[in-house]
This record gives structure tokens, C-alpha cells and sequence, in this order.
């Protein structure tokens, strides 16, 4: 059954987040362009892996990466000439300490609308710091769509500046390596609904939350929410989702007492699907 919903979750993802597209093997990247957003990537540098989140204003590229399991983010700036790219790694001065050059494997493509344009799907190349050379590959990840959410601002569904919903995912990551239940408590939107032993239940306080614990975060949950890496959630308007599409948990910002705070509103229900529909306007016009 486990596998079964991972296959229909995947499969969901990459059809309803996908436009109608046409791949024109013909057509030269020159007559193309590169939609402006963000493109999310996962790869490896040397034999490291790594997850990178940039923002194409063609030509100018800006962005983070990290190393996969380590949460701390590293700038990345550079520019697109033609199918290279050129990305200048930055310390925390703003110093060039490394750069990757790298080319860009890709087909043109032909969207509903008419517009020729280059989904950027593959980047591969050498990194230097000019004294050790590696070499590196980024492919798109499973949530291949281009966010067009203006730079600094990919998590805005969220309601808070992106450094600030990165930190609270980081957060819920590392209560849930120390099994910090008192302080996982405190990031809940009460009452919230879980399932305990298969059935629903509705929680209604941090003491509720708490003597649950360890039946509402099993080992899978615990899992997919540690190993997920937060720069390149998925967001909507439903919020950022956290984990998998099977095993996994929403927060937004939330209005308590007049104040808005982020909080996890949702915990491992499979509304990924509808979300998805929701997004691609398949329930028609949702304004």
C-alpha cells in the first residue's frame, strides 16, 4: 500500500504541476527564452551531494545552495551567456571563494501559449577555488515548475521573509533529532486534527500534543521531515509543505491574538493532491 501511494503521489506531481509543453529538438536556444522565477535543483559537487535554489532574471543568476543534510546556505551570483553559466560562490563578506562553470543541457520548448522557452532542466561543470578542481551536476528536482515569485520572496504564501521560514523549518528539523517534544508543541496551530492508530483525533493543547507524541510523528514522519531539504520546499497557497509527498507537514502564517505567527497547521494528511489541482486551475477559476 506504502508503495502504491508513493507512485500516485510522484505521479501526480510531475503531471499537475507540469504545463502542456512540446519539445522542439529543431529549435536553437538563440529564439528562445528563459522564464524569470526560480529553478530548483539537485546534484552533486564532487562526490557530495548538494541542493541549489536559483533566481533567472536572464542574463543575471542569483541564489543559495547547500550541502545535502547541512543547513547552512551559501550565496551563489553569476550570469547565462547563451548555453553557459558562470555562478561566483560567496562567503559571508561577499568574497569570491569558488565558482562554478558549468553548461546548460536543455531542449526548447514550446508551451501552450506559444512561447518558445529553455527550461534550464540540467546544469554540469567544473568547480574551483583555483586550487582544487571538482567536477558538479544539477538536474531539477521532482517540483520542476518555476516559481515567479520576485527574488527574496519564493516562500511569500508563507507570509514571512524566506530567511525567516527557512530558520522555522530548520527548527522543526532539529526538535525532531532531539525529540524536543515540549518545544515542537509550541509550533502547532491548536486545535489540529492527526490520525493516532489510523484514526482521527483532534488536538486540542501542547499537553494533548505532547502525551501523543510519539504516535502522531512516527518513524516514516520523523524520517521524511529530517531528510527534506528546506530551500526547496514546495509552497502554495496552502503553505510550505515539509517531508514528502507522502509523509509530511504544512505551516503558514497564522493570526493568534492579533499577532501572525508561523505555525504547522497540517500533519500527514495527503492534501498534496489538491493543492496541486488547486494550483493548476483544474477546479477553474479560484479568485
Amino acid at each position: 500500500m506504502k508503495f502504491f501511494k508513493n507512485v500516485i503521489a510522484a505521479f501526480l506531481i510531475m503531471f499537475l504541476i507540469s504545463p502542456a509543453l512540446i519539445v522542439l529538438s529543431s529549435a536553437k536556444i538563440e529564439d528562445a527564452e528563459i522564464e524569470k522565477g526560480y529553478y530548483d535543483y539537485i546534484g552533486k559537487k564532487g562526490k557530495k551531494d548538494i541542493v541549489m535554489s536559483i533566481y533567472i532574471d536572464n542574463p543575471k543568476v542569483k541564489g543559495l545552495y547547500n550541502y545535502k543534510g547541512v543547513r547552512k546556505y551559501i550565496k551563489v551570483e553569476g550570469v547565462i551567456k547563451g548555453d553557459k553559466i558562470k555562478l561566483n560562490e560567496l562567503d559571508s563578506k561577499g568574497k569570491v571563494v569558488g565558482t562554478f562553470n558549468g553548461i546548460i543541457k536543455d531542449k526548447v520548448i514550446k508551451k501552450s501559449d506559444g512561447r518558445l522557452i529553455r527550461p534550464v532542466d540540467t546544469i554540469e561543470g567544473t568547480w574551483s577555488d583555483g586550487k582544487i578542481k571538482m567536477p558538479f551536476k544539477l538536474g531539477r528536482g521532482i517540483f520542476a515548475g518555476v516559481s515567479p515569485m520576485p527574488y527574496g520572496e519564493k516562500f511569500s504564501f508563507v507570509g514571512f521573509p524566506d530567511d525567516e521560514v527557512l530558520k522555522f523549518a530548520t527548527n522543526i528539523q532539529e526538535y525532531l533529532i532531539k525529540n524536543d517534544k515540549k518545544a515542537l508543541a509550541k509550533l502547532i496551530a491548536y486545535p489540529i486534527e492527526v490520525k493516532i492508530d489510523g484514526k482521527k483525533r483532534k488536538i486540542r493543547n501542547e499537553k494533548e500534543f505532547i502525551n501523543n507524541f510519539d504516535k502522531i510523528f512516527d518513524a516514516n514522519l520523523k524520517k521524511a521531515i529530517i531528510n527534506a531539504e528546506p530551500l526547496i520546499m514546495f509552497s502554495n497557497q496552502y503553505g510550505a509543505m515539509l517531508g514528502d509527498p507522502t509523509y509530511n507537514i504544512w505551516f503558514t502564517g497564522i493570526v493568534r491574538k492579533g499577532n501572525v505567527y508561523l505555525l504547522i497547521h497540517t500533519i500527514n494528511e495527503f492534501i498534496l493532491r489538491d493543492s496541486l489541482l488547486y494550483d493548476n486551475n483544474i477546479y477553474g477559476d479560484n479568485k
